[in-house]
């Protein structure tokens, strides 16, 4: 990738976004879970007292920090409600649980080391009110010091089954269009239809963390929903403060991304694509090996055989969410995937090197 130039950049494009007096504003419930984010929870939650929404509720979901977050949450949102889990239940039971004590007919999904620009919700919400097809929504999601792009939403490569940050590492890209259709909302903030939420289940709390997204998305997509990305919609993601546990992130993604692929796939597409992302996993152990990352490997390794585990479980749970499909595996697809060997070295190579600017795409 080249080297970013320290000058900020504009990826918000010309379109603008004010809400109709004749229609009705709906309320948005914005669910925030927080675990040991003392140290990034206080941006967030300042963004959202900014925003420029009049109809909002915040709920807070924290799962049993041992740090001060809540003393923070406390001091900077007295009157927000809190939702205090008894143990770490996951980026999925959190959101879960934060969902189900919502009143708001479009749910609000963000992260704790976010910073939501002040009209964020404005491009967002009416580009999903304008269209009811559009059942999920996401912004442009910026590096912390505004220098380069994270994401214009996620595409998906099938064969190893990662989703791939659209743009990541740019700081020239054109975002100037009105509506982007994508497979998948990148994570550190996006908009979900209640009513969609409903449908397909939630958020999989199997998965724990990462990739909730897109199997999310991918499920969305399933039962017929548009999935869109609003370049008026900027968030700034403090990216940087995961890079402590990219071997940790690396185990999940993996094992998260075969899980997703065996519950959402048809039945030929199983056969097809995950003894595909298989090989590709295993071929990647031993690169990550042969070049001394040896924390890497296992973590890799160890995806492979939890979800060899998982497999009974996950075949049942698959039973479930195809009884939702609408769409067919090419349809869900079209548009919005990357295929061939290129795209496939592509992915892999930044598999190897997640959320780091050495490459122009990321997995997820």
């Amino acid at each position: 990738m080249t080297q970013c130039s320290n000058t900020r950049v504009n990826f918000g494009g010309e379109e603008s976004h004010s809400w109709e007096s004749d229609v009705e504003v709906p309320l948005v419930s914005i669910i925030v879970v927080t675990y040991n984010g003392h140290d990034s929870v206080t941006e967030c939650l300042e963004s959202i007292s900014r925003l420029r929404w009049p109809k909002r509720e915040v709920i807070i979901v924290d799962n049993a920090s041992s740090d001060s977050t809540l003393e923070q949450v406390s001091r900077i949102m007295p009157t927000t409600r809190v939702i205090r889990l008894p143990a770490n239940r996951g980026y999925g039971g959190g959101a879960n649980a934060g969902a189900r004590e919502a009143k708001g007919e479009i749910l609000l999904f963000a992260n704790q080391d976010v910073s939501l620009d002040e009209r964020f919700l404005n491009g967002i919400i009416s580009m999903m009110t304008a269209d009811n097809s559009i059942g999920i929504c996401g912004g442009i999601v910026i590096a912390w010091d505004r220098s380069w792009l994270v994401s214009a939403g996620q595409i998906f490569e099938r064969l190893t089954g990662y989703g791939i940050d659209y743009g990541f590492g740019s700081s020239d890209l054109n975002l100037r269009r009105k509506t982007v259709d994508v497979f998948s909302p990148n994570g550190a903030a996006f908009a979900v239809r209640r009513k969609v939420f409903s449908e397909i289940g939630g958020f999989d709390e199997d998965l724990f963390m990462y990739f909730e997204e897109t199997d999310l998305a991918w499920r969305a997509r399933m039962a017929g929903t548009r999935i869109v990305c609003c370049s008026s919609s900027l968030v700034r993601h403090n990216i940087d403060q995961r890079r402590a546990y990219i071997a940790l992130s690396r185990y999940y993604i993996d094992r998260n991304s075969l899980l997703s692929a065996k519950k959402n796939y048809g039945f030929r597409n199983i056969v097809i694509h995950v003894p595909v992302s298989l090989g590709v996993r295993m071929a990647g152990a031993v690169i990550l090996i042969l070049s001394g990352r040896g924390d890497h490997a296992r973590s890799m390794t160890m995806a492979i055989c939890d979800f060899l585990v998982r497999f009974p479980k996950t075949w049942k749970k698959r039973a479930r969410i195809q009884t939702t499909r609408k769409l067919t595996d090419k349809q869900v697809m079209d548009k919005s995937v990357l295929a061939g060997p290129g795209n496939i070295v592509k992915a892999f190579y930044s598999s190897l090197l997640p959320n780091t600017k050495k490459s122009r795409i990321a997995t997820q």
